[in-house]
């Protein structure tokens, strides 16, 4: 049986054990040798003393290159620089690492990311990076739980589709047999039509895929999506009153969970954010930072530096790192979002931004079914291109709403990492499908 660094504690003093795990580190004293040994919870001392540990377990270390793959046995002792170390009996040499590295991940200077990229697995072995993970998941969990909490049940939406599940646009295609499909941008659709079925409160996370030519920090072609869909929404205040709840759930989870870890590994302070969220209709935040758009129009979307300055004033004004973006254009938004009635250029829709970016688009959907085609119609959509989709709604089908969260952008801005590809486990942009 395999014991955990993490069980390594002045409370096992006098325990016999057997460690496994990659090889940080090996400094010789002679008679006297140190190694750091690394797994998934954490760095064990282990020493190897001359008179206790054999001559050959001496030798062999000195064969061992730094990363390879060792099992040790031995026993447990209390330290006072350590807390507890590790007395080596015997050494077993698993898989040692070809020499040199490829890249370097826990030195002080750090190969590139893009380096970085190509060697993945190897990148993965710092430690930041296995806390980045571990937080995603404590997110994605926590999501999980809260709305199985709600009601609301899990799905899964196909993939591949014949037609395109949000415009033309950033499509990639496939052949399907003797066909054309193509990959999914989103399960807009097919959550549209689990209401339409009466499944009332649906959600999934999923894959999705957008084929944009975008080389920015927080632009990917394939990444994780927390999709929700709620029948009898009366707006989408609705949907952004369960949005504040869900993620307050999950950063307070995450701070109690990793906050310690964080502030060692990465220097951030992690804070439950206050509720409710400040929200400013899009006219407004346009004309707060209007100076810093490429295009300064009421029916403009703000680009990533407007959205940049308007987390920087909305930080200032309110002490908060989250703001919902409310009331856009019809212009600028899906031909399945809902008009408001009191002015029918705007819709019923909204962005949430975290510390000046997207993360979240949300809306309540028009439901009828005349409406629908007339509105696809005004954005140049055909019904045949729409495939089945229209069809959900002609046998009744409840008012409703939902959102797509981008995870992995929750998680770049929550832990302040530079890139969005450090989020996502193994990243796809235009110019990566490796490895």
């Amino acid at each position: 049986m395999i014991t955990k660094n993490s069980e390594i504690t002045p409370k096992a003093d006098g325990r016999h054990v057997k460690l496994a795990g990659f090889v940080q580190h090996y400094r010789d004293l002679g008679g006297l040798a140190f190694i750091k040994l690394r797994d998934s919870t954490g760095i064990a001392q282990l020493v190897l003393k001359k008179g206790i540990t054999p001559d050959s377990e001496f030798k062999k270390m000195e064969e061992i290159p730094r990363e390879s793959v060792i099992i040790a046995t031995g026993t447990v002792r209390k330290s006072k620089q350590a807390g507890a170390e590790v007395i080596v009996e015997e050494i077993i040499n698993m898989n040692p690492a070809k020499t040199p590295l490829a890249i370097e991940f826990m030195g002080k200077v750090e190969t590139d990311l893009s380096k970085r990229l190509d060697y993945r697995w190897l990148d993965l072995r710092n430690p930041k990076n296995l806390l980045v993970f571990s937080v995603s998941n404590t997110i994605e969990q926590s999501f999980r739980q809260f709305m199985l909490e709600k009601g609301f049940m899990e799905i899964h939406t196909p993939k591949l589709m014949a037609s395109p599940s949000e415009s033309g646009a950033e499509l990639f295609e496939v052949t399907y047999f003797k066909k054309k499909a193509y990959l999914a941008q989103s399960p807009q659709f097919y959550k549209q039509m689990a209401i339409a079925s009466g499944f009332e409160r649906v959600f999934e996370f999923g894959q999705v895929y957008r084929a944009e030519e975008s080389r920015t920090v927080k632009h990917t072609t394939e990444f994780l999506s927390f999709d929700m869909e709620k029948a009898w929404v009366e707006s989408e205040e609705e949907l952004m009153k369960l949005e504040e709840e869900i993620i307050v759930n999950a950063v307070n989870a995450v701070e109690k969970a990793h906050s310690e870890k964080i502030k060692e590994l990465l220097g951030r302070e992690i804070k439950t954010p206050k509720t409710p969220f400040p929200r400013i209709k899009v006219k407004e935040a346009v004309e707060k930072v209007a100076p810093h758009l490429l295009e300064a129009d009421e029916f403009s979307e703000l680009d990533s530096e407007g959205e940049k300055k308007l987390g920087e004033y909305i930080k200032q004004k309110h002490d908060q790192d989250f703001v919902f973006l409310t009331h856009f254009p019809y212009a600028v938004r899906p031909f399945y979002h809902m008009k408001r009635e009191e002015d029918p250029t705007l819709t019923k829709s909204y962005d949430l931004l975290y510390k000046g970016m997207e993360i979240t688009t949300g809306a309540q959907r028009e439901h009828r079914p005349d409406v629908l085609r007339k509105q696809a119609k005004e954005k140049g959509l055909t019904e045949k291109g729409l495939g089945k989709y229209l069809e959900f709604f002609e046998y009744g089908c409840p008012p409703h709403g939902g959102w797509g969260f981008g995870v992995a952008r929750f998680v770049m801005q929550l832990l302040g990492l530079p890139n969005v590809r450090e989020a996502n486990l193994v990243p796809r942009d235009p110019d990566r499908l490796l490895p």
